[in-house]
Formats: C-alpha cells, structure tokens, sequence
C-alpha cells in the first residue's frame, strides 16, 4: 500500500556521508591549522542535531497557561476515556509503535474513522482537543497515534514525519483489518500536519478520502532553517553551513536523508483532498509555508487563514469558524463523512 522504505542507510552510505561531512568541514575551515575547530564545528551541528532530533517530553509548566485549557481538557478527555483502547504494531524497521483507539458511540457502529496525528514533543494525548469533537459531535470512531520516539511509540529520534508516514500507513491498514468499508479521513497538526501530507503522497487505498492538515511545515530542513534564525543566542556559522553538516550526522545517527522530509513534494503527488489551515501570528511555522503548499498541492484543495491565531492555536482562537470549515470542506468531499447517524 505504501512505497517500501528505502530509508536506512547501508553501512557503505553511512561511511561515504561520514567522509562527506568530513569534507564539508574541511572546506569551511581551509586553510585553518586549528583542527580544533573542526571538531568544534561538527559539535555544535551535533548540539543542533541533539536540540532538533532526540524526542522531549511535553513540558507539564504549560498547563498552567490559561491559553491550553482546550488541550488539557481534550488530554483528560481521551485519556479517561471508558472505551480507550491501546493498540500496538511493530513498523518496518522492527520499532513498536503506540496508537489509541476509541470506537464510535453510534449504536451498531460506524464505518466512519478520523486518525488524529500530534505535534513535536507532545504525544497523542494533545489531539484529544480534535478527536472528541470528531467523536462526539460527528459520532465517528477515532485513532490517535503516539509518533515513533513520542508518548507510548519506541524510537530515540524524530522522523519529522519521513518514517511516521509508512507508520501511520500501518494503523490505515489495522483499520481496515477492522472494518474493511472503513471511511477515514486524516488530521495532524504541526509535525503531525506534515506527517499526513506526507501519507497523502504515496498510494493510498480508496478508503481514505480526506486530509486535514493544520500548521504544517514545507520541509524539515526549511523548518529548522526558519527555527535556526530566530534563535537569540546562536554560534556564528551560517544556516546554510551548519544545517547540511547537520543533515549528514542525522544520515549516520538516525539512518535517514532529512531532505526526504518534505511534505511540498508529496503534496504535489497528492491525489487526498486537502484543506490547509494556518493561523497568521504562528511565528514557529510560518504561515508563508502553508501557502507554498496550498499553491504546490494537485490535489483538490482549500485553505484556511485564523487571523491572531499562534502556533496550533487556530482551533481556540476561532472554534465555530475552525469547525465549520472542515465541515464545509468535509461535505464537499462527501456529505456522507459528517452525517452522524442515529
């Protein structure tokens, strides 16, 4: 269903990236006696790969801020959850990934099932805010999966969704084990966003019918260019240095090409219906980048700006109107997705 992964990296390729980051150095220090300063060079980009690629978990002190009240309710709500269920697959490269499952309330049933996919640094739990209103208002079954490296999923580095796609793939498949008329539809937010985009860019079966991507970037390594320059305290070496030396390290430590990461170009293959969604005062993932994808994507398409809305705000600056599009955008791609039954 999805294309094989040809993501880790053979010894031979993980030696040739080694040498290369090795020349990479050399150049920007030639002429340099003080080899010293190469090792300092590939440390700092090992210090931004440690920063950017080992998983964290979610600071708790966020709690307190009055803004994520939606999301610490949207926590308590699938994490008490009565009918919450933990499903456990094992991905291609042997890691056991971590995904909730919470059936519909509809009585007999509902073919009807929203994947929920969450953020960097956070873990299912945050798209319980999504996930309930696609459960109890629309009466659909919900999966909300950790992503490898986050909650309840194993792994010891970000896929800044490369990897998660083929994983998410997995639980489109464990779904349809369930429910072979299944009806599913997709909605990630920040690295979950481009997770998603990037599973609307391999083949798909015709189950899945549409894609609901909220504050996604273009490409990792766009991503961590715009992060790299709003940094307050930073090493003086170029973003355009650094950030390559640091891709070749993640070849060897993660065993994947972060240039791989980029949901632009599975958009352009995409065949899902898509809405974008983007609030305009995000300044971790700018709102420029929604609109790069939005014009980049084949498939049909629409967009949403939430004026005021920071990063992954956008569903608690303006709920009515955040809903009501993706309910609009839901119809147009089927009216049956969004009719709840008796």
């Amino acid at each position: 269903m999805g294309k094989k992964d040809k993501s880790i990296i053979p010894e031979e390729m993980r030696q040739k990236a080694e040498i290369s980051l090795m020349r990479k150095v050399s150049g920007f220090l030639a002429g340099s006696s003080l080899w010293g300063a190469v090792g300092s060079l590939v440390g700092i980009a090992n210090y931004f790969y440690d920063f950017s690629m080992k998983p964290v978990k979610r600071d708790k002190s966020h709690d307190k801020d009055e803004s994520e009240r939606p999301y610490m309710q949207g926590r308590r709500w699938m994490n008490t959850h009565p009918d919450r269920k933990d499903w456990y697959e094992r991905a291609e490269d042997g890691l056991r990934i971590h995904a909730n499952f919470i059936p519909s309330a509809v009585k007999g049933g509902d073919h009807r099932f929203a994947v929920c996919v969450h953020g960097y640094s956070d873990s299912a739990e945050s798209m319980g805010l999504y996930a309930k209103v696609y459960h109890d208002r629309y009466g659909m079954n919900v999966v909300l999966p950790d992503l490898r490296g986050h909650g309840k999923s194993e792994g010891t580095y970000v896929g800044y969704g490369y990897h998660d796609r083929l994983d998410v793939i997995i639980w489109i498949d464990r779904i349809l084990h369930l429910d072979p008329e299944a009806v599913i539809i997709l909605h990630g937010m920040s690295m979950g966003a481009a997770t998603v985009m990037m599973v609307t860019g391999e083949k798909l079966p015709s189950n899945v019918k549409a894609c609901v991507e909220d504050a996604g970037f273009t490409s990792a390594m766009d991503e961590f260019a715009h992060v790299y320059s709003t940094l307050k305290e930073k090493p003086p070496i170029p973003s355009d240095i650094l950030l390559p030396i640091m891709r070749r390290i993640a070849m060897v430590r993660a065993g994947y090409d972060l240039n791989l990461a980029s949901p632009l170009e599975a958009v352009k293959r995409s065949k899902t219906p898509t809405l974008f969604i983007h609030g305009d005062a995000d300044t971790f993932i700018p709102c420029r980048m929604m609109h790069r994808l939005f014009e980049a994507a084949s498939c049909e398409k629409m967009c949403m700006v939430v004026h005021g809305a920071k990063h992954v705000h956008s569903a608690i600056v303006d709920p009515k109107g955040y809903w009501a599009k993706i309910e609009s955008f839901l119809k147009l791609v089927d009216p049956a997705i969004v009719e709840r039954k008796a």
